[in-house]
């Protein structure tokens, strides 16, 4: 729950930095500002780090990953998106368990809604290709951004997957995943866990 009010706190303070942040006028306009808005292709690097919640957090505190991303933009309105990324949320150790890491390389398309030269909405799905295990997943997702300067944004989003049963390489349900004796990476067991895998997280990017 702090971790959730913490993430809020952040947006709440970035949407009050960008109302208070003075409007170009028509003789300085964005064209001479934000460049990027007005590019009809836009690629970007971004380091991104994520939290689970629900019952993913019992496996794992934490994540952290990268990614990188092509926009086309057909006007300034929209964009059409296209991010590869990859992304590592650490396994933790509970009730004596320790969990593996869950590594995935996730190939996400999007649309994106630029409400203003400062702000945007972001809708994305796609697959992630997991590891040890984990399987292809389909992965889908929202978020809203805000162009910090022309070369600097930051997209504050929510993005979840359906995570089947985690199977070994000899199809047993373990891993290190699930619980119970053996597998890779910890005391996992006899039961991998599949089902919803929630997150919020952060893109941090540099626009170029």
């Amino acid at each position: 729950m702090k971790k959730a009010v913490f993430v809020f706190a952040i947006v709440a303070f970035l949407t009050t930095a960008n109302a208070q942040d003075p409007q170009p006028t028509s003789k300085d306009s964005y064209s001479n500002g934000n460049k990027s808005m007005h590019k009809s292709l836009i690629w970007s690097i971004g380091i991104e780090p994520s939290i689970p919640l629900g019952h993913f957090k019992r496996y794992s505190g934490f994540g952290l990953g990268g990614s990188f991303q092509a926009e086309i933009k057909p006007s300034d309105k929209i964009g059409l998106t296209i991010n590869v990324g990859y992304i590592d949320y650490f396994g933790k150790t509970a009730d004596t368990i320790k969990y593996s890491d869950f590594k995935y390389w996730p190939v996400l398309g999007g649309l994106k809604f630029y409400m203003s030269d400062k702000t945007y909405l972001h809708g994305q799905a796609g697959a992630g290709f997991g590891e040890h295990g984990l399987g292809t997943s389909f992965w889908y997702g929202a978020g809203i951004g805000f162009n910090l300067s022309k070369a600097i944004d930051a997209e504050f989003k929510y993005t979840g997957w359906k995570q089947d049963l985690i199977t070994s390489n000899n199809g047993t349900s373990n891993n290190g995943y699930g619980g119970g004796t053996g597998g890779t990476g910890g005391t996992g067991g006899t039961g991998g866990y599949g089902g919803h895998y929630p997150t919020i997280g952060l893109r941090l990017a540099y626009n170029f």
